[in-house]
């Protein structure tokens, strides 16, 4: 008999007091050899050992699970987050004086807002400048608050909110992180004026550095950012791109089109005018609702169709005499150039000749 057939028969013999064959079997005094014990002891670790790492790697599974999960949804908030932001920005990257063309531009727009690109820290590749009204902002900041007893950080009515992608600090997921600058909003999604703003504040992390798409963004959209945070922003529509690494091997992509529910994101001049009996004269002048410095506005005359431009400077009217046969109809707008940027036209004013 083989020996660890022999360990069996003695162990089942002593156990149970029967012979495997069923036989009875009385005053057996024979024990185990130190074989035989070494052996049940390896095979009993092996046992322990097998369920052990099944259930280590039960328990492993189920972590990578849950923290999969938990990265789609601080993905998806973010998302989120940040299409609420641009659904009420009044202006999208670009400021009263100039528009971003591509993200090198965009560092421009911000200076021209007044805002020292320092105040952003150790910035990235900008992606989103924003600038979100304010309503009713206080002449003095209430006590109790931040800013006390002090008139409101400028500008008091409204938050400029950036976005940047930048490489994951400490402690956070690698690669990326997209960050944001400006005032933080209250649990109801309002912004407190007078409150400071929040420099290098995380969003979100494990943003992949992956190129392998790229958002579309046909003409006139302009696309900006970089890898997993990209944007294409055509007036005030964005369309956005957010890419998580998952794992190693499973990027979670997120893309949707957030529109301003502002009116036109750039204000326009209103025009008014009118024609001395007797004369063919027209006297016109407008409102401008923006700082007046550095402005220039043009006067269009539109007769049959065809546009001519009448006046053009810092004035805010102007008087021109009206050509052509009696009858005609003349129309006048006037648009306003601020740096870079021009207003849509005004409303049109007409007069027969």
């Amino acid at each position: 008999m083989k020996s660890h057939h022999r360990f069996w028969f003695k162990f089942l013999t002593l156990k149970t007091g029967f012979s495997p064959s069923g036989q009875r079997v009385g005053g057996s005094t024979e024990g185990f050899t130190l074989v035989e014990l070494l052996t049940a002891t390896v095979m009993t670790a092996m046992v322990t050992t097998l369920v052990g790492m099944g259930i280590v790697w039960a328990f492993q599974s189920n972590q990578r699970t849950e923290a999969i999960a938990a990265r789609r949804h601080d993905l998806s908030r973010a998302f989120d987050f940040i299409s609420n932001e641009v659904r009420m920005a009044a202006r999208i990257n670009q400021s009263q004086t100039a528009i971003a063309t591509n993200s090198a531009s965009l560092a421009t727009v911000i200076s021209s807002s007044g805002l020292n690109l320092s105040s952003l820290g150790n910035y990235g590749t900008l992606v989103l400048y924003l600038e979100v009204p304010i309503v009713n902002p206080p002449t003095v900041c209430p006590a109790g608050g931040p800013n006390a007893g002090s008139p409101p950080p400028q500008p008091a009515n409204y938050d400029r909110v950036i976005y940047d992608i930048r490489p994951s600090q400490q402690d956070w997921l690698p690669p990326n992180s997209i960050f944001r600058f400006g005032r933080v909003p209250t649990a109801t999604g309002e912004i407190n004026p007078c409150s400071d703003p929040i420099s290098s504040d995380i969003l979100v992390d494990a943003i992949t550095s992956n190129s392998a798409s790229t958002i579309a963004c046909p003409a006139p959209g302009i696309l900006m950012g970089a890898t997993g945070f990209q944007a294409c922003v055509t007036d005030s529509k964005v369309n956005l791109l957010l890419r998580s690494h998952i794992s190693q091997i499973e990027i979670h992509r997120l893309s949707s089109t957030a529109t301003s529910r502002v009116a036109n994101s750039q204000l326009a001049p209103t025009l008014s005018g009118f024609r001395p009996s007797g004369t063919d004269t027209m006297n016109l002048s407008w409102t401008w609702p923006e700082p007046s410095a550095n402005v220039t506005f043009t006067v269009s005359q539109v007769i049959n169709g065809e546009q001519v431009q009448v006046y053009n400077g810092a004035s805010f009217n102007t008087s021109t005499t009206m050509p052509g046969s009696t009858g005609q109809t003349h129309c006048y707008t006037v648009t306003a150039t601020t740096g870079s940027v021009t207003s849509p036209p005004s409303n049109a004013l007409c007069k027969d000749k």
